[in-house]
């Protein structure tokens, strides 16, 4: 055997559990419960400074009976005191913590006893070291523990080396780097890897040199892991003795000037961070570099400055025999056999006890008994799979039948709570059929009653027979049930808002003590007509201002009342209540009638319910109720119900009290609220012509009625109609006043016809019908309609808003005072400004497109309020003047007319639209710098405030 190969039998063992207990220690650094404490000890390398704060540590974990805590302790010192050189030390500090780190600390109960193992065989007792590693492993593998399974394999590849037992070295040292791979774990698959490569270096048989293939593995294998992403991987004192190793191995292949370059950087490394036993192990290997050149003085130099870095008592055993052997060769190159034999001896004493026969035999024998155990417990995992698949066929089976029990049981039962359901619904649309006829009862009493008293007062009329007192007490009939017809009508529209979720708050400045009284007053001559005793009492502060929604709050206190007085028998009581209560206006409405049966109680607000349990006092819709409540809720509120059946019944709605703000909209007085009122025209300078385009005779002649005293009127009763009469005449009309459902051609399909036609497009249009949801009104105003109007309406609203927009249509191209101050806004040209205005042209298609476009930018920029001639001359990419002329010829307005044109009608879709509370807000929205500026315009325009419309 060559000397290079007997040296390496001992120095590839001495080293290569460095990295791992560095892997160890790194392991410990991340468990949590041992973080804090133990932080500091990664700064200290003196073995004093160790010891003592170790020690602190250690009498602060005993006095809280921390065995977790203990263990970490001892073994992050044994660590430290191995790294700085005491050996003996960190053997001690391990062997306590194997005694109490428990089992459920798993990282570290392993650690130390793979400590204890190594420490062991660097003192040759390779016999224990190999009895407490498989011991270990058997206990690892029984508990699952399979990243410290690959640990156990990486100490026992390396403890087989030194006994020299290549082959098992690099078995267990390959299947560790598997099995790490096989749990993803980069850094134990490191260890693993530079292990076999430290295996590969050993001779596979006694007594023969290594096969230069082996060498090449394990020169391929630790260059691998000092380049990324192995690298990154690897802590400092991994990589230092990785390089250390290479060295050796490099040495092996005669590469002395690299084995120099890269373990004397080792060795810096290792001076610098006071690793005691890689200094040693570095120099050691500079000695054999410096025989390998035959300069055996500077080999007894690193020779003699290896053993004095350690004191022999905390070295290695296998590192000494390597030292000394050697040295005797380095002091027989110099000529001083006296010191050659010294050595020489001290070699064989310790080699005799490391490489007894008997510590061979007992490290076969172990992994013989392990793996006959492997085998036994394979055995015994297969009897207990046959059992195990056993027992489950049994128990799938069992499984199966109690399934089977369960969707037998869970089949009938779905057909029992089928049958019961198809029961319950049946019984539900019963009662919901009975409900829908009582509620089509209802509602023909509740229409037919005010239609009886419209339809005979105005028989009376017709006859010419009645005297002007009954004349005027019939109108007053038929005006009285109109309202009534109308207010049904609304409940159910309101209900259709409500179930369509369309409906919202239009919250107002609202005296509530005085809307309370004004309420309570309303019903004073139908309680006296009942003759029921009808009393208000209320304790809210007369000065008291919130903020509410005037007319759901009227609904709701009017059903609530109405309804107690519909079933108040005669010479009994209603008493109305209003209090403030923790923010909330209480009004309660009491009756000692005779209250409701316990089992309507429940369904009382519900939609279509009326009880059965007596003959209802009059009639009703059966709605009024659902819709106080979801009003009440709407606003934040809710209406509760308490009943004694025989004794009474109290109706109580708590609406949240909000604090008015500036927004809101101030109440009106009672002049403000009356909309009947007289209306002053503007002058016509020449009789103007009105389009009546209605398909309803009669309504046609009510509205004929009401303009032909200051209009000509033209009629036609449907769109079609409307557009072959707007061919055949010579002079079109200044207004159409059309309806919206209508045979042929409704108002819509009519009012696109208009608004795409060169000539009718500048005609004004008020479209007038009995669709008020906001839908409706969207899209006309989209199309372009000049006003909308919802039936009901007032004689002088439509004669208002008549006049207006024939006027605003007449004078739209006289230059007002206002127009004139808002036109100085906007730059144009000399030449433009003194051009005479061009004649209105007829449209062309091209003109449409391009008119289109203009007012899609318009609105692009509605709102900024300094938007001027020269931004639309930019965007639509004509020059200032082009625009000017253009405008005014398809349009016939100055372009600041116009666009405060677009702005006007912008403004009125934001009213529609519902999502603006205050009159400010529409004039922003729509570009306007004021809101009072705004509100002239738009009364001008459309002839109405506003702030009415919000």
């Amino acid at each position: 055997m060559s000397p290079y190969t007997r040296r390496l039998t001992f120095s590839k063992a001495v080293l290569t559990c460095v990295m791992l207990f560095a892997a160890f220690y790194g392991q410990a650094q991340q468990q949590p419960a041992a973080a804090d404490p133990l932080s500091r000890l990664k700064d200290l390398t003196e073995v004093k400074d160790i010891k003592l704060f170790g020690d602190s540590l250690l009498k602060k974990a005993r006095q809280q009976n921390n065995k977790v805590l203990e263990g970490r302790i001892l073994s992050a010192v044994s660590y430290k005191c191995y790294k700085a050189g005491e050996e003996i030390e960190a053997l001690k500090y391990a062997q306590q913590g194997a005694v109490v780190a428990p089992k459920s600390d798993s990282v570290t109960y392993v650690r130390l006893r793979t400590l204890i193992a190594w420490m062991y065989s660097r003192q040759g007792n390779s016999k224990e070291a190999l009895k407490i590693a498989f011991a270990v492993l058997r206990e690892s593998e029984q508990a699952g523990w399979k990243a410290l399974v690959v640990d156990c394999k990486i100490c026992i590849s390396d403890l087989f080396r030194p006994v020299k037992n290549a082959a098992n070295a690099i078995a267990y040292a390959d299947q560790a780097a598997k099995e790490s791979l096989a749990i993803k774990d980069t850094i134990r698959y490191v260890n693993a890897i530079s292990m076999l490569a430290n295996a590969y270096s050993n001779n596979p048989k006694p007594n023969s040199d290594l096969p230069p293939e082996n060498l090449r593995k394990a020169v391929y294998y630790l260059e691998t892991l000092l380049k990324k992403p192995f690298e990154d991987k690897l802590n400092l004192f991994a990589k230092v003795n990785i390089m250390g190793n290479l060295g050796m191995f490099y040495q092996d292949q005669n590469r002395f000037n690299e084995a120099e370059k890269i373990t004397l950087a080792a060795y810096e490394l290792a001076k610098k961070n006071n690793f005691v036993s890689l200094q040693k192990h570095d120099l050691r290997e500079l000695m054999t570099i410096e025989i390998g050149r035959k300069d055996f003085k500077k080999a007894v130099e690193y020779g003699e400055r290896a053993l004095a870095t350690q004191a022999e008592a905390n070295s290695s055993r296998l590192m000494l025999v390597s030292t000394y052997r050697r040295l005797t060769e380095a002091y027989t190159g110099v000529g001083n056999y006296k010191l050659a034999l010294k050595y020489s001896e001290k070699t064989r004493d310790l080699n005799d006890s490391l490489l007894s026969e008997d510590q061979q035999r007992i490290a076969s024998d172990l992994d013989k008994r392990y793996k006959a155990d492997t085998q036994l417990l394979v055995a015994a995992h297969n009897n207990t799979m046959l059992t195990q698949q056993r027992n489950f066929i049994i128990l799938l089976g069992s499984v199966v039948l109690v399934i089977l029990t369960i969707v037998y049981t869970w089949i009938a039962g779905r057909k029992k709570r089928e049958a019961a359901a198809l029961a319950e619904e049946h019984r539900q649309l019963a009662q919901l059929d009975t409900m829908k006829n009582r509620f089509l009862a209802n509602i023909s009493h509740e229409l037919k009653t005010p239609l009886t008293l419209i339809m005979g007062p105005a028989e009376q009329l017709l006859n010419h027979n009645v005297v002007p007192e009954q004349q005027k007490s019939n109108l007053l009939a038929i005006q009285r049930n109109g309202k009534k017809l109308l207010d049904i009508v609304n409940e159910l529209l309101d209900l259709g808002k409500i179930e369509s979720g369309n409906i919202t708050l239009k919250p107002s400045t609202v005296n509530i003590h005085e809307l309370i009284t004004l309420i309570f007053q309303s019903f004073t001559s139908a309680a006296e007509y009942k003759k029921v005793s009808y009393s208000l009492s209320c304790d809210i502060d007369r000065a008291l201002t919130i903020s509410i929604d005037r007319d759901k709050f009227e609904k709701i206190a009017n059903n609530l009342i109405s309804n107690a007085l519909k079933f108040t028998p005669a010479s009994h009581a209603v008493n109305v209540k209003a209090t403030t209560t923790n923010g909330f206006v209480n009004f309660t409405v009491h009756d000692n009638g005779d209250g409701i049966h316990p089992d309507d109680v429940p369904y009382i607000f519900d939609r279509y319910f009326q009880s059965n349990r007596n003959t209802p006092a009059e009639g009703g819709t059966g709605i009024g109720l659902s819709i106080a409540k979801e009003f009440a809720e709407l606003m934040g509120g809710t209406v509760k119900v308490e009943s004694s059946y025989g004794l009474g019944s109290t109706f109580t709605a708590e609406i949240p009290i909000v604090a008015a703000t500036k927004q809101d909209k101030a109440p009106k007085d009672a002049k403000q609220l009356s909309i009947i009122a007289k209306t002053t025209f503007l002058p016509v300078t020449e009789s103007s012509t009105i389009l009546l385009v209605e398909d309803h005779r009669e309504m046609a002649d009510y509205i004929i009625s009401i303009i032909g005293q200051d209009y000509q009127v033209l009629t036609a009763d449907s769109g079609i109609s409307a557009l072959s009469s707007l061919d055949s005449i010579n002079r079109l009309p200044d207004l159409i006043i059309s309806d919206v459902m209508m045979p042929g051609m409704d108002g819509f399909t009519l009012l696109d016809h208009l608004k795409a036609h060169p000539k009718y497009f500048k005609i004004p249009v008020i479209m007038l019908t009995a669709l008020a949801d906001s839908k409706s009104k969207m899209r006309a105003l989209h199309t372009g309609v000049d006003d909308y109007l919802t039936k009901p309406f007032m004689r002088d609203e439509l004669l208002a808003r008549a006049a207006n927009l024939i006027n605003n249509a007449a004078f739209r191209d006289k230059p007002a005072p206002d127009e004139q101050k808002e036109d100085s806004l906007l730059v144009l040209p000399v030449a433009c400004a003194q051009t005479d205005p061009e004649p209105l042209r007829d449209l062309s298609p091209s003109d449409m497109a391009w008119l289109a476009t203009l007012e899609d930018t318009v609105r692009k920029f509605i709102g900024k309020t300094d938007l001027n001639l020269a931004m639309l001359s930019y965007e639509m990419a004509i020059s200032e003047r082009q625009l000017f002329r253009r405008i005014k010829a398809i349009t016939g307005l100055t372009p600041n007319k116009y666009i405060r044109t677009i702005r006007l009608q912008i403004a009125r879709e934001a009213i529609e639209s519902g999502r603006y509370r205050t009159v400010a807000e529409i004039a922003y929205a729509a570009g306007f710098d004021t809101p009072a500026y705004f509100s002239k315009l738009y009364k001008e325009h459309f002839g109405r405030d506003a702030s009415e419309l919000i």
